[in-house]
This record gives structure tokens, C-alpha cells and sequence, in this order.
């Protein structure tokens, strides 16, 4: 068995070909490539240099494959999961792990059943400042957390073509949140815990076919909460703010910026950070995983949970009301 662990990648779109750029940092080599059109895999393939995969069955059956990186549409990640897990492929799928509940768990069970590997894409939490924001708590240095924030916004919604899937309500539901927000929730699950109930809203969208903007309220296990905003048509704003009763940490410019204020501070101060490629780490663990050694940060299990927040959240919207976070 190759050192380098031998992986496809199915959906290859923009994501798809930075999965390729950072598969080149990580101990893997990627052999296959696989979209629904042949123009699109036969391009990638000769751009990263691997075979084109007429089929995802062709994929799957394919001995030099041991595992794959789905970049595909959300409502397709279950049906990918389970294919490739019923053919003892490891997984490494992109965020959100599911739209539904029922699908998150399905997806959970179909790789635990088949004992392969089950990595969700979350790269954000590794992000310096996050990271650093994680130490400080575990530290006491922010004390008992009070309140969390964030924002994750930026124009894209003025530039995605007509044809975008992530136009569609059903693949998008309230809007930016399942793609953009969603590391949020991720990022608040991680400095802050269990989520058990959420409040939403949404501006329906004016003249386009998704949610416009949607705002979220969280109630923590631990007795905290929280608020997130979500919108792709303002401008680019992603930051993250923890409040303690002993100090709070803001982290903007998507994670890369950190500034900590004690209490009795008046003013915050900059804390140096390291840069990471949290994109090719998340890789590096996934091929150290797939070689059995250890098992990943943001499994499955995780991506449940935060499944399970947005999907409380689209309730919310609906009804009008705080509802209650499913458990597995």
C-alpha cells in the first residue's frame, strides 16, 4: 500500500479544484475525478492530472481509489455517503454533511456500519484566531461565556451565474446561511458547546429566488447565547466575537485577526497568530485517519449537530418560534 493515500474527487467545480490544490500539500494523490458532464471531467482531469471516471460506479470500483472528496451539491451528499460506503470508500465531504436531519443520521450510520472513515469539511474552526479563541477559554481566560456573535456575509449573490444550483430554495434553505453561515454554527458549537434551541428569520428574496439575509438567536447547554447573521448580498464581513466573564476575544477577517480584552479593559489588544492552509490540514488528518491512526475532529457526529441547528432554524422560520435541537 502506497504511503500516499489514493483518493477521487467528485464535483468538480471551484471547490472541487481547491480540494486538488490542497490534496497536493496533504499526503494524497488523487487518481479519479468525476462530474455528470464529461467537457467538465475530462478538463479537470488533464488540469490536475488524473483519470476521468465515466461514472460515480466507476469510481467506486476502482482499486487504486481508497477514499473520496465529495464537492457536490447538499441534497446530494447522503446518496454519496452511502454509495461509498456500502463500496468501503473513505469519505471527506464538504459542509453541510446534510440538509435534513434524517439525512445527517443516515449518512452517520451508513459509514459507521461500514467502519470506513466519515470527515466533514469545516475548515474554519482550525482558522488561527478560532483556534487561539478555543485555548483562551480552555485556559480561563475568557471565563464563563456569556454571549457569542458572528456575522458571514459577502457579495457573491451579485455574481453567481443563472444557472448556479445554490439558486435553488431547496439546495439553499434560508439563503447564505447553508453555505456560508453554517461555519459559523460550526465555529459556535465548537467554543461553545451544545446548541438546544434556535430562533430565526429571514428576508425573503426580493428579486431573487433564495433568502436574502437571516438572522439566528442560540440558547447554549451551557447557558449561553448567541446571535449570527448570514446574507450573500452585502459586502464581505466575517467575524467572530466570544464574551466571558473574565474577557472576550474577537476574531475577524475570516479568522486570520485577534484581538483579546480583560475584564477591566478598556480597550481590546492584538494577539499575534501563526497563518495555516486549514483547507490542506484538514486533508493532512483525513489521510491519517483513512491509515487508521486516530479519528477526525469534525466527524460525522459533528456534522450532524450542526445539521441538526440548521434544520431547528428553518422551523423557526416557519412557525415563528424557538425550537428545539434534535439530538442523534
Amino acid at each position: 500500500m502506497s504511503d500516499r493515500v489514493g483518493v477521487a474527487i467528485v464535483g468538480l467545480g471551484w471547490w472541487g479544484r481547491e480540494l486538488a490544490r490542497a490534496a497536493r500539500v496533504a499526503a494524497l494523490e488523487v487518481v479519479s475525478c468525476y462530474a455528470r458532464t464529461r467537457e467538465a471531467r475530462e478538463e479537470f482531469a488533464e488540469e490536475i492530472d488524473c483519470r476521468p471516471a465515466s461514472s460515480l460506479e466507476d469510481v467506486l470500483s476502482d482499486p487504486s481509489v481508497e477514499g473520496v472528496l465529495v464537492a457536490t451539491s447538499h441534497a446530494t451528499h447522503r446518496d454519496m455517503i452511502e454509495a461509498a460506503a456500502k463500496a468501503g470508500r473513505h469519505v471527506f465531504v464538504e459542509k453541510p454533511l446534510a440538509l435534513t436531519v434524517e439525512d445527517a443520521r443516515a449518512s452517520v450510520a451508513a459509514a459507521e456500519s461500514a467502519g470506513v472513515v466519515l470527515q466533514v469539511g469545516f475548515q474554519r474552526r482550525r482558522h488561527p484566531a478560532h483556534r487561539e479563541i478555543k485555548r483562551l477559554i480552555e485556559d480561563g481566560a475568557i471565563g464563563d461565556i456569556e454571549m457569542l456573535q458572528a456575522n458571514h456575509s459577502l457579495p457573491g449573490g451579485f455574481n453567481l451565474p443563472d444557472t448556479a444550483w445554490r439558486w435553488d430554495e431547496a439546495q439553499s434553505p434560508l439563503g447564505s446561511m447553508t453555505s456560508l453561515g453554517i461555519h459559523q454554527i460550526e465555529n459556535f458549537l465548537y467554543l461553545g458547546g451544545p446548541i438546544t434551541r434556535v430562533g430565526a428569520v429571514s428576508r425573503r428574496g426580493r428579486s431573487v429566488s433564495i433568502d436574502e439575509a437571516t438572522a439566528i438567536v442560540f440558547e447554549f447547554a451551557g447557558g449561553a447565547v448567541g446571535t449570527l447573521l448570514s446574507s450573500f448580498f452585502t459586502p464581505w464581513d466575517i467575524a467572530l466575537a466570544v464574551h466571558g466573564t473574565e474577557g472576550a476575544a474577537f476574531a475577524d477577517r475570516d479568522g486570520a485577526r485577534l484581538c483579546f480584552q480583560a475584564r477591566g479593559q478598556t480597550e481590546p489588544t492584538e494577539v499575534g497568530l501563526t497563518e495555516v492552509d486549514a483547507v490542506a490540514e484538514q486533508l493532512v488528518e483525513f489521510a491519517r485517519c483513512v491509515r487508521g491512526n486516530g479519528a477526525p475532529e469534525v466527524s460525522g457526529r459533528e456534522g450532524f449537530a450542526v445539521a441538526a441547528v440548521l434544520d431547528a432554524a428553518k422551523r423557526s422560520v416557519q412557525s415563528g418560534s424557538l425550537e428545539t435541537v434534535e439530538r442523534e
